[in-house]
C-alpha cells in the first residue's frame, strides 16, 4: 500500500506534515488495474510529491475499469483514476462524476504478432483472430473504433474474432497461436518482443491525441473538497514535470511498482512510452479536443451510450492551478 504510515509499536508516533506545518490528510486513490497508465501516480508517489502536499495517499488496484468509480461513488475512496468514459457512463446513471485532470493523453497500446507476420494498417485485422483483455478494455474497443472511424471496416463482418482473455494471457495467445495477432498494452508490448514476438503496429499515430485515461471524483465531493482536489492536481502537475526533466525518475518508480518484471522489459516499455507523443501528458490539464477524442472513442465503441459535453463535465481550474504552479506549461 503506498503512501500509507503506520505507527511501530513501542515508538513515538510519527506525524507526516508537509511544508506548511500541516498534518497530511489520508485520501485514497483507486486505479482501474494495475497498468503503465498510471505512471505519473506511481512517480508523485514514489518521489515524496504527495506528501509535500500534505496529502497521505494510498493507492488501491480495482479489478476492472468501472470499479474506480464505483468505490468512489460509495464514499470507500475520493479520487478515481480509470478510462474517462467510466465518468460519462457514471453521470448518466445519476452518479455524478466530474474530471479534474488527465492522466493519459494517447493510446498506448500495440499490436503483436508472430515473427514474419506482416501487419501495418487497420485493415490487416481482417479475418484475424486477436486476443486481448476482456470488455470493455480498450484492448477490444479501441480496435473496434479504429477499425470503424478510419477504416470503415465492421469488425464482425470483416471476420474480426477477438480472443478475451485475463491480464497477463496476450502474449501466450499469439506466441501459441491461439490467435493470429494480439492487442495490448505495456508491458505486454515489450514482454511479447522478448520473447521473439513482433511489435508491430502502434495506435497512437492513427489515433492522436485522446483522453484514454483521467483522474475524477464525485461531483459534491469536489464541492466539499476543493483544497485536497487541488493539492493532488498539484502532486500529478510536479510528477509530470519531474518525469519531463528527469527520465530516470520515471524508469525507477515504475520498476519498484512492477518489480516482478525483468529490468529490461521495464526499461525498453518506458523507452516505448516516453517515445509516444502525449503518452505521459506534459501537465494534467485537459484539452476539448482530447475529451471529444475520447467520448466519440467510447461511443463507436458502445462503451458509453451517450456523449457528454466537455463543458459538463471537465473542471481544468485545479490542474490549470496546479500546472502553473508545480508543472510545465503546454
Amino acid at each position: 500500500m503506498l503512501g500509507a504510515f503506520g505507527t511501530a509499536p513501542g515508538l513515538a508516533s510519527l506525524t507526516i506534515r508537509d511544508a506548511y506545518g500541516q498534518a497530511a490528510i489520508p485520501v485514497t486513490l483507486t486505479t482501474g488495474l494495475k497498468l503503465a497508465n498510471y505512471g505519473p501516480i506511481y512517480v508523485a508517489a514514489r518521489n515524496g510529491l504527495f506528501t509535500q502536499q500534505g496529502l497521505e495517499v494510498t493507492i488501491n488496484v480495482g479489478g476492472t475499469v468501472v470499479e474506480p468509480v464505483s468505490i468512489a461513488l460509495s464514499g470507500r475512496g475520493q479520487f478515481a483514476a480509470t478510462g474517462t468514459g467510466m465518468a460519462v457512463n457514471s453521470t448518466l446513471e445519476g452518479g455524478k462524476m466530474t474530471v479534474v485532470a488527465k492522466m493519459c493523453g494517447a493510446l498506448g497500446m500495440w499490436v503483436i504478432t508472430p515473427p514474419g507476420t506482416t501487419f501495418t494498417s487497420l485493415t490487416d485485422f481482417k479475418g484475424k483472430k486477436v486476443a486481448c483483455l476482456r470488455y470493455p478494455s480498450n484492448t477490444i474497443t479501441s480496435p473496434t473504433f479504429a477499425m470503424r472511424k478510419f477504416a470503415t471496416m465492421d469488425p464482425k463482418a470483416d471476420g474480426v474474432e477477438f480472443i478475451e482473455g485475463p491480464p497477463g494471457s496476450i502474449v501466450g495467445a499469439v506466441r501459441d497461436k491461439r490467435a493470429d495477432v494480439g492487442v495490448v498494452f505495456e508491458w505486454d508490448a515489450s514482454i511479447a518482443a522478448q520473447q521473439g514476438l513482433q511489435v508491430a503496429y502502434g495506435f497512437a499515430e492513427q489515433m492522436g491525441p485522446i483522453l484514454l485515461t483521467s483522474v475524477m471524483v464525485k461531483r459534491d465531493y469536489l464541492e466539499a473538497n476543493p483544497d485536497l482536489v487541488q493539492r493532488f492536481c498539484n502532486a500529478l502537475a510536479a510528477s509530470m514535470k519531474l518525469i519531463r526533466e528527469n527520465s530516470a525518475a520515471y524508469v525507477s518508480a515504475m520498476g519498484a511498482e512492477f518489480s516482478n518484471l525483468d529490468r529490461q522489459v521495464i526499461e525498453a516499455g518506458c523507452a516505448r512510452l516516453l517515445a509516444t507523443p502525449g503518452y505521459v501528458p506534459l501537465n494534467p490539464i485537459v484539452d476539448k479536443a482530447e475529451w471529444d477524442a475520447s467520448v466519440e472513442h467510447d461511443f463507436l465503441a458502445g462503451t458509453i451510450r451517450k456523449q457528454l459535453p466537455f463543458e459538463e463535465m471537465v473542471d481544468n481550474r485545479f490542474a490549470q492551478k496546479a500546472t502553473a504552479a508545480f508543472g510545465v506549461a503546454g
